[in-house]
Parts: structure tokens; sequence; C-alpha cells
């Protein structure tokens, strides 16, 4: 432990900035993972006040639309719209802070670049300048893309008048399309890579927490999935009944 102190004290150049890089990449994904889910209870409490507020429904061809919410239920929604709309900005600020980590990794393989006159070796064990601004740019892109996505749902879901696309606004929140699976395994390499995890099993007890903690929320998650498709069905009979 004492070695690996001193190895890391004695980091520096683009191997220190970009070890740090790493660090602050972990914290944002986590943070980001938490609003997520802060943001889907606040849009299934929008969607709960909207539909029991008693607003009256139409028919419109095939489906059932809202036409209009009290005046003490547009109080309740806009409440619940201004949480959301505090979710949302607190993403967008972890999105600026990966426009700033994306520029940094740009710089450092533009320095690399110069310094080693094109030869790609590696930084730390296998992955070059190269791969970490090629991660950085990736996961910058999703996330970007995520936040449009989450913003348009913040946009409309309050005064959208179709049941069913208010159930595909909850579907989208919780799943993050545009966040693919491979962000959670690029960060556990780019952990790994920096030396922030460790493969000694010393550390085995850690990521075994880890993995635990991950699969209650995964369970978590699987319920309020088998909650919202409850609610799919809901919606199906009672616009069949119409």
């Amino acid at each position: 432990m004492e070695g690996s102190n001193r190895k890391s004290a004695a980091m520096t150049g683009s191997a220190r900035k970009i070890k740090d890089n790493a660090a602050d990449f972990h914290n944002i994904i986590v943070r980001w993972e938490k609003l997520n889910d802060e943001g889907f209870e606040i849009c299934t409490r929008l969607t709960d006040k909207r539909t029991r507020c008693g607003s009256d429904s139409v028919v419109g061809g095939d489906s059932v639309l809202f036409r209009s919410v009290p005046v003490g239920g547009a109080e309740e929604l806009q409440v619940e719209c201004s949480k959301l709309q505090d979710v949302v900005n607190k993403m967008s600020s972890l999105v600026l802070k990966l426009d700033r980590l994306l520029d940094s990794h740009s710089g450092l393989l533009d320095l690399d670049q110069f310094r080693t006159q094109g030869q790609t070796l590696p930084l730390f064990q296998t992955w070059t300048t190269a791969d970490f601004e090629f991660w950085a740019s990736s996961v910058r892109s999703w996330f970007r893309s995520e936040l449009d996505l989450k913003t348009l749902i913040l946009q409309d879901l309050a005064h959208c008048e179709s049941p069913d696309m208010i159930l595909v606004y909850l579907s989208l929140w919780l799943h993050q399309p545009h966040i693919p699976v491979q962000t959670r395994l690029g960060l556990e390499a780019l952990l790994l890579e920096t030396g922030h995890r460790d493969l000694r099993d010393r550390d085995l007890r850690d990521r075994d927490r880890d993995l635990r903690d991950r699969d209650l929320r995964d369970r978590d998650r699987d319920l309020r999935d088998r909650d919202l498709r409850d609610r799919v069905l809901v919606w199906s009979r009672f616009s069949l009944s119409w």
C-alpha cells in the first residue's frame, strides 16, 4: 500500500491529469444516476397528480385525451415541474463538466502527439492518450443527447394531452435510451486502467459491495418497470372502455 501511494504521489504530467479526470468521470456518472432516479420519482408524482386532479377527458380517435386541468391541480403540477426543472438544471451542469473534461483530454492528446511525434504508447497499462480522448468524447456525446431528451420531456410532460404519450415519456426518462450499456463498462475499464480500481484480493470485498448495491438498484428499477407496465395496462383498458 505504501509503495502504491508513493507511485501515485510521484505520478506527474498527463498521467496525473488523466487519473484525476477519471475520478471526475466516476463522480459525474454516479451523480447523474442519482438525479435520474430523483427525476423519475418527480415525473411519476407529476403524472399521478395529472390523472387524479379531476382533469376532464375526451375521446380522441382511438385514445383518451386530457382536456383541461383545474386551477388547484395546475398549482400542484407547477410545484412538481419546478422540482423537475431543478433536476434538469443539475444534469445540465454535469454535462458542462463533461465538456470541460473533454477539452482537457483533447489538449492532453495534442500535447502527447507533439511530444511523441505521433507515436502511440500506453499511458498506464493498455490505453493510449487517444483512447482516453475517444472515451471522453463518446461519454460527452451520449449524455448531451440524453440531456436534450430530458429537456424535451420537461417541456411537454405536464402539458401532454395523451395518456399513452405520458407513459412513453416516463419510460424514456427511466431507461435513458441515449446512454448505452457500455457506459458503465467503459467507466469500470477507465478506473481499472488508471489505478482507481484494484484487482488484488484485498479489494474484492469493496467490489462485491458495489455489485450488491448495484443489484439492489436494478431490483428497485425492475419494480418501477413493473409498476410502469401496470400503468400501461390500466390505461389500455381505460381507453378500450371508451
